[in-house]
């Protein structure tokens, strides 16, 4: 779930969700039955297009970090990430990526810089998945993949009209990223701030730059490396809305804050990886965690991961679905506390819960979902973060069922064959949603 902050002449209005099939991890009813629970957001220039004119920016980019040296064929499995004395990862370790990530593709990799583009391809397809924002949809629902991360000019779009379109991420000079330098790329979806006209204006927090921001430099890199390799999309898009218009970025999520897996948690190395994947560079923690409504923080760092976010206004008049983010603590009443890690597995690989049912959109899960793509010791690493965290009793009533059962009308039940999480169209969604 994406919160979106809106602003009218001298209040803030509320903060909305925008629902997307992405990158989240799930959702659960009391008993244990997980849902889907979506919130994806975007890397790179933001979902949002909306700040200014940028392919006439001239700002001064900001410093790119170094590339570390080790990053370029190889990919470790497993890596023992050290944690700092509060408990969180250090960052300065993180270089190096201590994500598990598929191997290149031998073929075609003829240089460094390729290696780390099939790495940042990785990322944005299967970690993060970008395209669910930033891919426009068909009239199906089905991204239209002729305009690959070309931006959604109604990503966003609120009752009176108004509307925060997704970015164009592809290299085009007029209407993408093309005229932006690495730097300025990764200033925009770690920091939250966009080049503009005179200097730089805030992205809205529908971009989950303040969760980016703790991403590991290599892995940014990757990101900037596969965006800027893909093909060029000519898609002009309008700017957003005043509406949508904030004075600054949120506030970044501090490490030291996020749940770290105790020291005798026993697949500890392996929830370290997890817990990266979960909520640095991934979203389970974005749409897990209830959200707060104006102020500089986004969502509420004494919650982490307790679920309850409510997405049905995704489907109001279409598959009429109910889906609210799942408690993921370990609470065994109101958690999922007696999940094993072979189930949430199976959740992001299989997209089947622990009774064998689907899962709720918009959570990306596989098969055909973006979930579905991790490799099997990243999907195992976020189970092991997930079930490490500490219990906490918030009850999460079960109210969404997958596939939904077809209203009852005269002109029949709702085709959903095929349909996942990853393919429903959320252009006129100003509600995020998790299943």
């Amino acid at each position: 779930m994406i919160r979106v902050i809106v602003r009218s002449p001298g209040s803030l209005l509320l903060a909305l969700f925008v629902s997307m099939t992405v990158v989240a991890c799930s959702d659960d009813d009391g008993g244990g039955k997980l849902d889907a629970g979506g919130g994806k957001t975007d890397v790179a220039a933001g979902p949002e297009a909306g700040a200014p004119d940028t392919a006439k920016a001239d700002s001064a980019p900001t410093p790119m970090d170094s590339l570390a040296a080790d990053v370029a064929i190889d990919y470790p499995q497993a890596v023992d990430v050290p944690a700092t004395e509060a408990g969180a990862i250090d960052l300065a370790t993180k270089d190096a990526s201590i994500i598990d990530a598929p191997a290149p593709d031998m073929a075609s990799v003829d240089s460094g810089q390729s290696a780390l583009a099939a790495r940042g391809k990785y990322l944005v397809d299967n970690v993060v998945a970008c395209s669910d924002c930033h891919t426009p949809k068909l009239a199906s629902g089905a991204p239209d993949m002729t305009k690959y991360l070309a931006g959604n000019a109604t990503f966003v779009k609120l009752p009176n009209g108004d509307a925060l379109p997704s970015r164009n991420l592809t290299p085009d000079k007029a209407t993408g990223l093309g005229s932006f330098t690495a730097a300025q790329i990764k200033h925009m979806f770690m920091d939250g701030m966009v080049p503009a006209d005179g200097g730089t204006a805030a992205l809205n927090s529908v971009m989950p730059y303040y969760v980016f921001h703790n991403m590991a430099s290599g892995d940014a890199d990757a990101i900037v490396a596969y965006l800027q390799s893909i093909p060029a999309v000519n898609n002009p898009l309008p700017a957003r809305s005043a509406a949508f218009d904030v004075p600054d970025p949120s506030d970044y999520l501090d490490p030291a804050t996020i749940p770290t897996p105790a020291a005798s948690y026993p697949q500890k190395d392996s929830a370290l990886r997890g817990r990266y994947l979960a909520t640095e560079i991934g979203l389970c923690i974005e749409c897990h965690t209830p959200h707060l409504q104006g102020g500089s923080k986004a969502i509420d760092t004494s919650k982490y991961f307790w679920g309850g976010e409510d997405f049905s206004s995704f489907f109001a008049g279409t598959l009429n679905i109910h889906p609210v983010s799942a408690n993921l603590t370990s609470d065994p009443t109101t958690g999922i506390g007696g999940w094993t890690a072979a189930q949430v597995t199976t959740v992001l690989l299989q997209g089947k819960d622990d009774h064998g049912d689907g899962i709720c959109p918009p959570m990306p899960a596989g098969p055909t979902g973006a979930y579905g793509g991790l490799t099997t010791q990243d999907a195992q690493d976020i189970a092991n973060y997930i079930l490490s965290l500490p219990p906490a009793v918030n009850d999460v009533p079960d109210m969404c069922s997958w596939p939904p059962a077809p209203p009852a009308t005269d002109g029949g039940g709702v085709d959903v064959t095929g349909i996942d999480g990853a393919s429903l169209d959320s252009t006129t969604s100003d509600s995020a949603t998790s299943g």
